[in-house]
């Protein structure tokens, strides 16, 4: 096996030398070797796992919070996001809907959602649930500031349209499969429950469609309660092998 030493390659600097030595089809870096920013880095022929698709964040109080659009596509099986919100005046339930093709709010009343938690002072049980909603609280009674909405949400059957299903391990989805496209979701929060405790627990929600498509996802305040400063959201996507 023949090795190379690189000494001098554009967008790489810094670390001893050589900075990269490619050996068969393994390159090292150097010990504290830079690789510049515009480099594209690949996870071999065939990159899986979560994938950073979208962040959005707010640096001033707004009362239409920016629309998680377009992130839903075939390249993904599942999606993740990570939010913290909180609304700028106390009290405030939080909402969540999927968007369609037109990337416009979802608001059919097939929303079906339920939440248990556990609190500080030991209570615990059933939060808030409901079916038939027009949208899925995710959300109870929310705070200012950091203690507001922490949460991980986890999606599934999330799909943009009758074409645009990813493959999984060498086998393409597709729409014949019994209820094809019912995009649903669990998720993991911790915040402040106004008047009462700081919390913890788990929720899910779904929208009850045997082929519903969703192309993104947004959250809102009850009233349409300003987005407080400081707030953000990540989408992470799933990107699994396409065959062994």
């Amino acid at each position: 096996m023949s090795t190379l030493k690189v000494n001098n390659i554009a967008g790489v600097s810094g670390g001893t030398s050589p900075p990269i030595t490619l050996s068969g089809d393994t390159a090292t870096l150097g010990t504290g070797t830079t690789i510049g920013a515009s480099a594209t880095i690949t996870d071999g022929a065939n990159p899986h796992g979560w994938e950073h698709i979208k962040t959005i964040s707010y640096s001033a109080d707004t009362a239409t919070p920016q629309k998680m659009s377009n992130v839903v596509s075939s390249t993904y099986s599942a999606y993740k996001i990570f939010a913290q919100w909180s609304p700028s005046s106390d009290n405030v339930d939080l909402w969540f809907r999927f968007l369609d093709s037109s990337d416009t709010e979802i608001t059919d009343t097939r929303y079906s959602y339920g939440y248990q938690l556990i609190a500080e002072n030991g209570a615990e049980g059933a939060g808030f649930q409901s079916t038939g909603a027009s949208a899925a609280q995710v959300g109870n009674d929310l705070i200012r500031g950091s203690r507001g909405f922490n949460a991980e949400i986890t999606l599934y059957n999330c799909y943009a349209s009758s074409s645009s299903y990813p493959q999984i391990d060498g086998y393409q989805l597709d729409n014949t499969k019994p209820r094809p496209a019912a995009p649903h979701a669990f998720y993991l929060q911790t915040g402040h429950d106004n008047g009462n405790y700081d919390q913890g627990g788990n929720g899910f929600f779904w929208y009850d469609n045997d082929e519903k498509y969703v192309t993104g996802f947004q959250l809102h305040f009850q009233g349409n309660a300003n987005l407080s400063k400081g707030s953000f959201w990540s989408v992470f996507g799933l990107k699994l092998p396409t065959a062994d």
